[in-house]
């Protein structure tokens, strides 16, 4: 973004700025999470107003401003370096600067957490120092610690209250994705693009380690504490300014939590309501862990050890840690792909009993649903049944062709750059006949048989070239268009998406926000009753629920063994090489060696190999005795020349 120097109106900044800022991708920079940026920023009709008259700082027009600018960037870090220190609390850890000779250390809120917690300060020169957390702004993100060992701490100014002009430039300080031995903090220079209240935005590059961190002036003042980043964009960030320290000073120098924001729907405190809704079917949830990581919820469906979870998401050694705290070894006994559902089974008795919903009662859009996890006394979502029970059609894989139009022979007519096709090797003209030998003789047969796979699939094709039929290997790719690609891009916004989210038979769609590793826990309505096991996490605005009646119907194929999971792929066709035809040929290269005894071919000693066998090579003269009758018995000699053991043949020749 770019400002003109000037005085454009506050209007025309709101207008340039609002929609980047409400697009933007807020990211916590140490938690990784999204924060609630968009209520900071609201500008409502009682809410204060950007002020009518912005001035900018006009950009460098040469090199001796440049060189201007740079003679203060340096002096400005100097100043700065020596206070800026790693905040370390419990296994977490971020930067701070310090701010007072007695040792208050500025950070962002998310790296405080809560006050009264043991904390720990790493100079630049190693030195670490004893602390304390004390309050935090969690509308702002303003966190403030104090040092508690005695003595007296280098520190750097705060900056008076006031907003900072647009195009300041600025110097930004931490130790991004962690301290690394020998490395100081790390220095970062960029200019001030917008700063409203609590909020300052700049072009200063920042990362996940960098929270807490100061950003200064030229003079060496702080004017903000790095809080945020927009992660598609690393130049457009965002820090708490020093106005929101100012405004709260006392109540953070006491220990108090700040926050004057409404509560969202998925704070604790809307939460909390849910309690009794999901104390029951709380107590029901496992946690199902393959190899040692957590790959998805599980729900107790029978008192002797019976869990459903997600099934695409098994890979490896399972266990279920259930909500005593023990952890069992997991046996799967049946999968249905259809619903992705899979029935393990744990050595356990007197699990507790689901509380499931009457057959009768279906979900009815705009009701309130929770998803339950482990906890007894709050879920891990709550929102509302978005849209009636439906089918969730298939993402299929394409090859990335284009066929021609008439529903004849699939003839290729064009190959899609980069496809599973081009790199299969076909071509324009080429006309498949097989998919996995299945015969396609129409493109309608082709399209449909395609349909049936998913991106990643590698299929064989049988296709005609010219007057000659080849085969070929490819594998189906995602189709892409305009619309798939912002689907994806809003998709990779946390929490993401399930691996498997498509091809349900049936489901209820819901909005409660979940991670897709918490997916297979019930969804219960506002008694308690289990309407549905959460499946899938399919978009930005949408989770998956199977619904109890399915699952409730699915139940005995699933525990009996009628759907027990296929075997693995057969690895045996390996060994084919093994019989390699080589040793047929290396017999050829011996005959060749015939021609030497040639000197020896006598066909008198015929008479003498009675007692002497080697006359017998000697007869391979082929020529000589192509008229007799005796080469009828000498072919079977070619190949003795190896096992010569076949001189009784011989033997015999000259009787006649």
């Amino acid at each position: 973004m770019s400002f003109r120097p000037g005085r454009p109106s506050a209007a025309h900044v709101a207008r340039r700025l609002g929609p980047r800022l409400a697009a933007s991708l807020m990211v916590l920079l140490v938690l990784g999470t999204l924060w609630p940026f968009g209520a900071m920023l609201a500008q409502g009709p009682g809410a204060p107003q950007a002020p009518a008259v912005i001035a900018v700082v006009p950009a460098p027009k040469d090199i001796g401003e440049l060189k201007a600018i740079e003679a203060k960037i340096e002096q400005a870090a100097a100043k700065v370096l020596p206070c800026t220190v790693v905040v370390r609390i419990g296994e977490s850890q971020g930067s701070g600067v310090v701010v007072s000779k007695d040792g208050f250390v500025l950070s962002a809120g998310h790296v405080v957490g809560k006050p009264g917690q043991k904390a720990a300060f790493i100079f630049p020169d190693g030195k670490t120092l004893n602390g304390t957390t004390l309050g935090l702004n969690r509308d702002s993100d303003a966190g403030l610690l104090k040092i508690t060992d005695s003595g007296q701490w280098p520190f750097v100014e705060m900056r008076k209250p006031g907003n900072v002009q647009p195009g300041t430039w600025c110097v930004a300080l931490g130790y991004p994705l962690g301290p690394q031995p020998g490395r100081p903090p790390v220095v970062r220079a960029g200019r001030v693009l917008q700063s409203r209240d609590t909020v300052l935005q700049t072009d200063c590059t920042i990362v996940a380690g960098d929270s807490g961190g100061p950003v200064v002036d030229l003079d060496g003042k702080v004017i903000g504490i790095n809080s945020r980043i927009n992660a598609p964009v690393p130049t457009m960030n965002f820090h708490v300014t020093i106005d929101a320290f100012h405004q709260c000073w006392d109540q953070l120098v006491k220990g108090e939590v700040v926050q004057t924001a409404v509560p969202g729907r998925d704070s604790n405190e809307v939460k909390g309501a849910f309690g009794r809704a999901v104390a029951e079917a709380g107590r029901c949830v496992a946690r199902v862990k393959c190899d040692g990581r957590d790959v998805a919820l599980g729900t107790i469906v029978g008192p002797d050890g019976w869990i459903v979870t997600k099934a695409s998401q098994l890979k490896g050694r399972t266990v279920c840690r259930t909500a005593d705290g023990q952890e069992r070894e997991a046996r799967l006994v049946g999968v249905h792909e259809g619903f992705d559902l899979a029935m393990l089974k744990i050595d356990a008795a007197g699990l507790p009993i689901l509380p499931w919903a009457a057959a009768d009662v279906k979900p009815v859009v705009g009701q309130w649903v929770a998803s339950v996890g482990m906890a007894t006394d709050r879920p891990l979502a709550v929102g509302v049944v978005s849209v009636p029970p439906r089918r969730i059609p298939a993402i299929h894989g394409v090859l990335g062709i284009g066929l021609a139009e008439a529903d004849g022979p699939a003839e290729i007519i064009r190959i899609f750059p980069g496809s599973g096709a081009q790199k299969a090797g076909l071509q324009e003209k080429d006309v498949i006949t097989h998919v996995n030998e299945v015969p396609t003789t129409k493109r309608s047969e082709l399209q449909s048989r395609l349909r049936q796979f998913r991106p990643g699939t590698t299929v064989k094709l049988t296709v005609k070239r010219g007057d000659k039929v080849i085969h070929v290997t490819a594998t189906l790719s995602l189709l892409e268009t305009p619309g798939s690609k912002k689907r994806d891009v809003q998709n990779l916004a946390p929490p993401g998406v399930s691996a498997r989210h498509d091809d349900f038979p049936k489901v209820v769609q819901h909005d409660t926000v979940l991670v897709p590793n918490d997916c297979g826990g019930p969804l219960v309505d506002l008694s308690g009753r289990v309407i549905g096991l959460n499946i899938a996490r399919g978009g930005r605005t949408e989770t998956y629920a199977v619904p109890t009646d399915v699952v409730v119907g699915l139940m005995y194929d699933l525990m009996s063994g009628r759907l027990a999971p296929k075997p693995a792929p057969k690895p045996e066709p390996k060994p084919e090489p093994k019989p390699e035809p080589k040793p047929g040929p290396k017999p050829e290269p011996k005959p060749e060696p015939k021609p030497e005894p040639k000197p020896g071919p006598k066909p008198e000693p015929k008479s003498e190999s009675k007692a002497e066998p080697k006359p017998a090579p000697k007869a391979e003269p082929k020529p000589e005795p192509k008229p007799e009758p005796k080469p009828e018995s000498k072919p079977e000699s070619k190949p003795s020349p190896k096992s010569e053991p076949k001189p009784a043949e011989p033997a015999k020749k000259p009787s006649p």
